[in-house]
């Protein structure tokens, strides 16, 4: 499910733009069109169905998964919305360029396609959102968080350096 779904795969077919920016006959350029419609309505239902199998998913974890499992979940969406947008990132260039056509209907078409692009990459983002949120919130907060002991060398020279590069007001006391 986090992976990009076959709907979203069908979704980009920058072979249908190409007949925008030949020089094509009137009844050709109608087919297109309508193909260009059909692909509209597609991904509309497509968007729909991925945002109810993420909502379903989420309401799922928010039920079973602890912290640390909600943070995991949330890891694996940006993975997923990784390999949707190498998938949608060529596809949204492709409908930029086929923006510059001069067909009015197959403009709004196009504008219509590049939303859904961009409605599929921010669904991965809202659920990795609403995840880590989650996370935060059920991260138990009387937990006292305890450092670590440093292993090996300590390089305080260098340590003392970073320090004061990293806080100018440090630098600006110890030149008084």
């Amino acid at each position: 499910m986090l992976e990009p779904t076959d709907d979203l795969r069908d979704f980009v077919q920058p072979s249908l733009l190409g007949a925008f920016g030949t020089d094509i006959s009137a009844a050709e350029k109608a087919d297109a069109l309508a193909r260009l419609r059909q692909l509209a309505r597609k991904s509309r239902r497509g968007l729909e169905k991925q945002r109810r199998e993420f909502e379903a998913m989420y309401d799922e974890a928010s039920r079973r998964l602890p912290s640390e499992g909600l943070v995991m979940l949330a890891e694996r969406v940006r993975q997923g919305e990784a390999g949707a947008r190498e998938l949608l990132d060529p596809w949204m260039d492709a409908l930029r360029q086929a923006q510059l056509v001069p067909n009015t209907e197959g403009q709004r078409y196009i504008q219509e396609l590049l939303d859904f692009s961009g409605g599929w990459l921010a669904l991965y983002q809202e659920v990795r959102k609403k995840l880590f949120q989650l996370a935060a919130e059920r991260r138990p907060t009387n937990q006292i968080l305890r450092a670590r002991p440093v292993e090996g060398e300590v390089g305080y020279g260098e340590l003392s350096r970073e320090h004061i590069a990293r806080y100018p007001k440090i630098r600006a006391r110890l030149a008084e």
